[in-house]
């Protein structure tokens, strides 16, 4: 059967119609493309089909709408150093020199970094982006021009022109071997928009809010802990020269520019969330102002300003020593420690601190009475062959319960718990999840707790030695102390999608189900709180407007290489509540390793008393807490004005 003459006709006239098509969209690629175009192609390298973005993160803000943690648009300047000889390196170095505001010997340093791609630097400013494509048009305009009489083309396919230029041998013209070593340099160099996360406010919180990877991932602390709310994910984009296509579902940026608003809506093609901590900004700046003057006055190897809400359980502030910038990448081991955030990471030998909880115990179990006297034999006793001194030798054999707390007796305490058994011990323990992580946070750890078998382990902690808790566990513990319950930690306060969605509100949870003792032995124990810093070893944290109650903590620190605790090394710390008798929140002021020349300094009730009363004064303010003066305090602040004139 003959086939009819016009379905030939049909297929010479579809194969005439592609044949156009694909003439004319060489055409527009190879001859239409203007410079602009053409820098823009000479920006991206070509032995790459792909490159992957860090996708874009949510925000972090403070509890009262503070952005700490957010992503901006920036540039990415990059070369690929193995595809450049040493002198074309130096002409890049020479000619980009003033538009990055670096010498030209600094430049050449970055180039030496790497062995393949090489990340110049990143910088969110558009006028050196600007910059640096009208350099580049501008060497790239001046060389076409030769290249044009040489070749006599008016247009070159980037892939052509690299070949020849490839293939140049030494006797070639001076100004071709020049022009081709521009073209190489605008090859293989270019820009790319991408985005970077910022931290606006340095070291101010850095500690809690972590950092992220090269990649956008979160790394530590909030960044880690929220990292499924706040990251979109990475963002794979794909170039195409001329008429390639990309792979199946994947999109090509239209005429390969990737400049501020397409690589915004690239990247933010998924959800991202916004994270409010339960943090106060104004709370924050106190306590990382308060902790500055800590530092400059006592040269401290550590730091723990902790403020919570004793109810819920939210962390108002959070100050740490050591501290990072997380806008500066890590130079050294040492500086990739010091991004820890101690408050849960660390454990430290409390001291003193711990003493309210066993006495309060054998109230509670009924193994001593309130208007009993406890015998501290001169403020000296044994605990096997070990002596165990107090710190304040007291004029008398006897000290009321009360004052065995009031004045710290470490040999009143080893008395009483002398008295406590194994069993009674170990529900303390247990109920505040000393031996437990209480916190959702990287690197959290949990109590050390010695053998409790050991008659002599249970007398050591009654005072504070031999047992280490993180300062999260010390304040939770506290807590439990005004209310019965001991709150987790809460540093999110809730997840908001970029749509407006919440997408989780946090609420308290809870370490006990049973309550810490009974009421009435909770409210001997914050008359007797109350009492330290009246006429106590807490005196210097009554502050003048405030009524208060707390407890001084002095712990020597364990020298592994001595093998025993040190004479010149100390924890110290002061931990209470404000307002008294109402209560609502614990503060915790922790300076580990405080240095001064002399020595009978170096107690909680010195070092870190007086600032705690200075960040109740401050905070109380702020929060708009009624003053309800101590009257004691205030004629001593009315003999310090009538005699100095001021305070």
């Amino acid at each position: 059967m003959q086939i009819p003459k016009f379905r030939y006709y049909y297929l010479y006239f579809f194969f005439l119609v592609m044949f156009l098509l694909l003439g004319f969209r060489y055409f527009q690629v190879q001859v239409l493309m203007d410079d602009e175009e053409f820098s823009e192609l000479l920006s991206h390298f070509s032995d790459k089909k792909a490159i992957t973005l860090p996708g874009w993160r949510g925000v972090i803000y403070t509890s009262d709408g503070v952005p700490v943690a957010l992503t901006i648009n920036t540039y990415v300047y990059y070369a690929i150093v193995d595809k450049l000889s040493e002198e074309e390196k130096r002409l890049f170095a020479r000619s980009f020199s003033k538009v990055f505001n670096l010498s030209p010997k600094l430049i050449l340093k970055l180039l030496s970094k790497g062995d393949r791609y090489v990340t110049l630097f990143q910088s969110p400013d558009r006028e050196i982006y600007l910059k640096f494509t009208a350099k580049r048009r501008e060497l790239w305009r001046r060389e076409r021009r030769y290249l044009k009489k040489v070749f006599k083309k008016s247009t070159f396919s980037p892939k052509r022109l690299l070949q020849i230029c490839s293939h140049l041998g030494k006797e070639t013209d001076f100004y071709l071997q020049k022009a081709c070593h521009i073209f190489k340099v605008l090859y293989w160099t270019g820009a790319i928009a991408s985005n970077k996360r910022v931290y606006p406010h340095g070291r101010f919180l850095a500690n809690t809010i972590g950092f992220v990877s090269k990649e956008g991932e979160g790394r530590a602390g909030i960044e880690k802990i929220a990292d499924k709310y706040l990251y979109a994910g990475a963002v794979k984009i794909f170039y195409s020269y001329g008429p390639l296509r990309p792979p199946k579902g994947e999109k090509i940026p239209s005429g390969l520019r990737l400049v501020e608003g397409e690589i915004y809506s690239l990247l933010k093609k998924n959800f991202t969330s916004d994270v409010y901590l339960t943090i106060d900004y104004t709370i924050q700046a106190i306590l990382e102002d308060v902790k500055r003057k800590i530092i400059a006055r006592w040269q401290p190897k550590k730091v723990v300003l902790f403020l919570m809400d004793a109810y819920t359980g939210e962390v108002l502030g959070l100050a740490v020593y050591p501290d990072f910038d997380p806008n500066k990448p890590f130079r050294n081991w040492q500086e990739f420690l010091s991004s820890k955030n101690i408050a849960f990471t660390d454990v430290f030998e409390m001291g003193s601190v711990i003493k309210p909880f066993f006495v309060g115990l054998a109230l509670y179990k009924g193994r001593i009475s309130e208007d009993e006297k406890i015998y501290i034999d001169g403020g000296k006793t044994y605990i096997g062959r070990h002596i165990v001194r107090d710190a304040e030798r007291l004029p008398t054999r006897y000290l009321s319960v009360r004052d065995v707390l009031v004045h710290s007796s470490n040999v009143g305490v080893v008395q009483i718990a002398r008295k406590l058994t194994k069993e009674d011990e170990e529900w303390l323990i247990n109920l505040l999840g000393w031996n437990e992580k209480i916190v959702n946070y990287p690197g959290a750890t949990k109590g050390l707790i010695p053998n409790l078998n050991l008659p002599a382990n249970r007398l050591y902690i009654a005072f504070g030695q031999g047992l280490a808790l993180t300062p999260a566990h010390l304040i939770s513990s506290y807590a439990a102390l005004l209310t019965g319950y001991a709150p987790r930690p809460i540093l999110i306060k809730k997840v908001i999608r970029e749509d407006g969605k919440v997408v989780k509100v946090s609420s308290p949870q809870y370490l006990n189900t049973e309550p810490l003792f009974d009421e009435k032995t909770r409210k001997w124990i914050l008359d007797t709180l109350r009492q330290i810093v009246v006429r106590g070893t807490g005196k210097k944290a009554n502050p003048y407007y405030y009524l208060v109650g707390g407890k001084t903590g002095t712990a020597q620190v364990y020298d592994p290489k001595l093998r025993r605790y040190s004479s010149t090394r100390y924890v110290t710390s002061f931990i209470g509540f404000f307002p008294y008798p109402n209560p609502k929140y614990v503060l915790l002021v922790l300076v580990d390793e405080p240095k001064s020349p002399r020595r009978y300094l170096l107690y909680g009730g010195t070092v870190a008393a007086p600032y705690w009363a200075e960040i109740v004064n401050r905070v109380s303010s702020y929060l708009g807490i009624t003053p309800t003066p101590d009257q004691r305090m205030l004629k001593k602040r009315d003999r310090t004005l009538n005699g100095h004139g001021h305070y």
